[in-house]
């Protein structure tokens, strides 16, 4: 048998066990194993190659006519993260979207698609792996049987041996094509149709189950709205950069932003500021990558549904190639999706024959050797990079399982080492840097006055800690200083601090002025900020926030709430009662107890200012005992007495 027999084989049963792989090493055991996995089986494939080359001493070449269209998509997604992505480390890394990925997959289509032995579609074996996978799909998302499951396997529920619910719509659609494509086969024999026809039954069962689940439980698939997703692609269109080349691999989040409207806020949706992917493929391609990414995604599709739709064609392929059109059309950007539409591209090249062109490098000794070193240099770099951002996610994850506060902070400090680019790990590691100052700062003791005291070893650890959380929080700006996601965590982090830094309330507002001008539909960001300024007793600034958070949003109590406070706290008593009136209106009696019996009360106080308002003074009493209702932010972090006083390169304007 021969070398590239054998590796064949390897290819068939690489298929078949990427879709179920998964390994709990990582936080997300599915997608994040699965790109892993396919990460390095593609340097082993190309590995392999340098071992042929070695003893061949020849490279050959066999053109197929998909090579170009994927080339061309790889091309476009270079010249988006070159030319449109602000962290562009991230954007190569992103398993579901991400550069990385394409290139990974188009490897396993290069040697697919030169497979010497087709990869197998056979009944029995598709049938099986279909119903067995069906059952599995069943017990792990459909709640009559999710609850009489173990509680240590209830918490796996709407998440399937292959990864989300999408993923496995993804594979069973796929899956149910295929087994109905043998069906309809006049040549296949009964044996064959009755594996063909379980397997499909189950299959399309499997699906019609997990569709009526997502319908009945919208709460187990978060989508963003299809009218946004449209709106954000077509947005890139405006501008001849982003038209071409598109916002930018890992960048839906800035669109998204950008397109957000009045309405968004509105739906169940709106506590959620952004998504990371679009509702679907088509729109994910044309918004990050452009028009350049968008055409050839469509050369691709066109060309296999071209080729399936021929004299040649086959039924598998004409229902296979129209499965993948309305998939990219229906779900959203999937590893798994990608990789079966490169899977089965290279499946259908294997069958075509195509000119083979080979050079002899058996009498250039000098090129010859400069290719074997740099193919192994080459392979063993990047299998040491992807070993290290591995270890990177499995610090990270080592670190959300720990109990001990010192090895989630070790972890998490070795994971941020490993792979410094990625924002969520870096946006931990602030948050557990923030959660040391405030340990060690909870030792602290009141002396005669009532003041906070930390002894100077705990303000040193204290003051590290802070440091340490600030340069995190800024870190994640500078990687991505366009998501208005990231100057919130810095604001937050400058938030829990007031009470201990000097400065850090200024450096709050400043950080909460970035967010909102690149989120200015996002009320969150105004209450939050409203809440600081009204801590501070800037009341008519405050006022104003809450005023125009109340625009945003005219359905949140919590607004309507802190607005009629800022307005007490003004002395514009009328305008206090009508907004506290409005948030009572709001509120549910039975599910918001506690918070519809204190608004109210403070209804009934508001009003009895209301006839004398021009007369009477201001108490702050009943503020000081009902600030903490509802939304309106108390400091969290102890008054420390004298603060702790920061370099200047902690404020948010230093870089």
């Amino acid at each position: 048998m021969s070398f590239n027999t054998i590796r064949s084989y390897v290819l068939s049963i690489f298929v078949f066990v990427v879709i179920i792989f998964f390994l709990p090493f990582t936080q997300d055991y599915f997608t994040t194993s699965k790109w892993y996995f396919v990460g390095f089986f593609a340097l082993a494939l190309l590995l392999s190659s340098v071992g042929s080359f070695v003893f061949s001493k020849r490279i050959t070449w066999k053109k197929k006519e998909f090579d170009t269209p994927l080339t061309l998509f790889i091309i476009a997604g270079v010249l988006s993260v070159l030319f449109g992505s602000t962290n562009k480390i991230q954007a190569l890394l992103n398993p579901n979207f991400g550069l990385l990925t394409f290139l990974f997959l188009f490897v396993i289509y290069y040697y697919i698609s030169r497979s010497h032995k087709r990869l197998p579609q056979g009944s029995v074996v598709l049938s099986i792996f279909s119903v067995l996978f069906s059952i599995t799909v069943l017990a792990e998302t459909v709640p009559l049987i999710t609850s009489r499951l173990p509680s240590a396997l209830q918490k796996f529920q709407n998440v399937t041996l292959v990864g989300t619910v999408i993923d496995a719509l993804i594979v069973l659609g796929f899956a149910s094509v295929i087994l109905l494509s043998k069906l309809l086969k006049k040549d296949s024999n009964i044996s064959k149709n009755i594996f063909s026809f379980l397997g499909f039954i189950f299959t399309t069962l499997t699906v019609v189950v997990l569709l009526f689940t997502l319908v009945k439980n919208r709460s187990t698939l978060v989508l963003p709205p299809f009218s946004l997703s449209w709106y954000s692609a077509v947005e890139v269109l405006k501008q001849p950069m982003t038209a071409l080349f598109g916002v930018g691999i890992d960048n839906f989040q800035v669109a998204f932003v950008k397109m957000k409207d009045l309405a968004y806020n509105s739906s169940p949706l709106w506590q959620i500021p952004a998504f990371t992917l679009s509702r679907t493929a088509v729109f994910q391609t044309m918004t990050e990558m452009g028009l350049l990414g968008l055409g050839s995604l469509f050369l691709i599709l066109s060309l296999l549904v071209k080729k399936a739709f021929s004299a040649e064609g086959s039924v598998v392929g004409k229902l296979v190639s129209l499965y993948f059109v309305g998939a990219f059309l229906l779900f959203p950007p999937s590893f798994l999706l990608f990789f079966l539409l490169f899977v089965w591209v290279g499946m259908e090249e294997s069958q075509r024959r195509s000119k083979e062109l080979a050079v002899d490098f058996g009498e250039i000794v000098p090129a010859y050797a400069v290719l074997i070193l740099l193919g192994v240099v080459g392979i063993g770099g990047a299998c040491f990079m992807l070993g290290k951002l591995y270890m990177s996610e499995y610090m990270f994850q080592k670190s959300l399982t720990s109990n001990n506060l010192k090895d989630v902070y070790n972890s998490m400090r070795t994971a941020v080492s490993y792979n410094p680019y990625d924002e969520r790990i870096r946006t931990n590691f602030a948050q557990v840097n923030l959660l040391v100052a405030n340990t060690v700062a909870g030792r602290a003791t009141k002396d005669k006055d009532g003041k906070i005291q930390l002894s100077e070893t705990d303000k040193q650890t204290v003051s590290q800690a802070i440091q340490a959380s600030i340069d995190e929080a800024k870190a994640v700006v500078t990687l991505n200083p366009n998501k208005a996601a990231n100057w919130d965590l810095l604001a937050t982090i400058y938030q829990n601090i007031a009470g201990v830094v000097q400065g850090a309330d200024t450096w709050t507002v400043s950080a909460y002025q970035r967010a909102i001008v690149l989120d200015p539909q996002n009320p969150s960001y105004r209450l939050a900020l409203g809440g600081v300024l009204y801590g501070a007793k800037q009341y008519d600034d405050a006022l104003q926030l809450f005023e125009q958070t109340v625009a945003l949003k005219p359905d949140w109590a919590n607004a309507e709430y802190n607005y009629a406070w800022a307005a007490y706290q003004k002395g514009d008593y009328l305008i206090a009662a009508n907004a506290m009136q409005a948030c009572v209106s709001l509120l549910n009696p039975t599910t918001n107890a506690a918070d519809y019996k204190r608004a109210t009360a403070d209804l009934a106080e508001f009003k009895k200012k209301v006839p004398v308002e021009s007369t009477q003074t201001q108490d702050t009493t009943g503020a000081a005992q009902q600030k903490e209702s509802l939304s309106l932010p108390p400091t969290s972090a102890p008054q420390v007495e004298p603060k702790i006083s920061l370099p200047k390169t902690a404020s948010p304007e230093a870089k």
